[in-house]
C-alpha cells in the first residue's frame, strides 16, 4: 500500500498541474505584457517591464534608447534627428546615421543635412567645401562652380 501511494505521489510532482509553461532552470525570464491598456505605451503592440516596447503598431517605427546597460524600446511617428527610419515587413526600426557631424540622413551612410556651419557633399558633411566646388546659392550644400 505504501508504495502504491509513493508511487502517484511521484507521478504527480512530476506533472505540471499548475498549468503554467515550464521554466528551464539556469534562464532567465522576460515579463512581456500583452494588455495594451495597462502595461504597454500607446502604439505599442508589444512590451516588456524591463525594455520598453518590443513590437510598434503598424507604421510607427521603433527607437532604442540606451539607459546605462539596458535598451529600451519606445514607438514614435517618424525617426528624431539623427536617425533614419527602415521599413520593413516585420518592424520599422530607427536607425542611427553614421554620418560624422550629420544632423539627418536618408540612409545609414548617406546624409541629408549636416550640423550647423558645416558644408554637404555628396551625403558627406565638411569645415569647407572640397577643391573646385562652392556653396550653393548661399546654402551649406556644395556645388561645382557651373551649377
Amino acid at each position: 500500500m505504501q508504495l502504491g501511494l509513493f508511487v502517484v505521489v511521484v507521478f504527480l510532482s512530476s506533472m505540471d498541474l499548475t498549468g503554467s509553461s515550464k521554466v528551464v532552470k539556469g534562464k532567465r525570464q522576460r515579463r512581456i505584457s500583452t494588455e495594451l491598456s495597462q502595461g504597454c505605451a500607446r502604439g505599442c503592440d508589444l512590451c516588456s517591464e524591463f525594455n520598453g516596447c518590443l513590437r510598434c503598431s503598424p507604421k510607427l517605427f521603433i527607437l532604442l534608447e540606451r539607459n546605462d546597460i539596458r535598451q529600451i524600446g519606445i514607438c514614435l511617428p517618424s525617426c528624431p534627428l539623427g536617425y533614419f527610419g527602415l521599413r520593413n515587413t516585420d518592424m520599422n526600426k530607427c536607425i542611427k546615421c553614421k554620418i560624422e557631424n550629420c544632423e539627418s540622413c536618408f540612409s545609414r551612410n548617406f546624409c541629408t543635412k549636416c550640423k550647423e556651419g558645416l558644408y554637404l557633399h555628396k551625403g558627406r558633411c565638411y569645415v569647407t567645401c572640397p577643391e573646385g566646388y562652392s556653396a550653393a546659392n548661399g546654402t551649406m550644400e556644395c556645388s561645382s562652380p557651373g551649377k
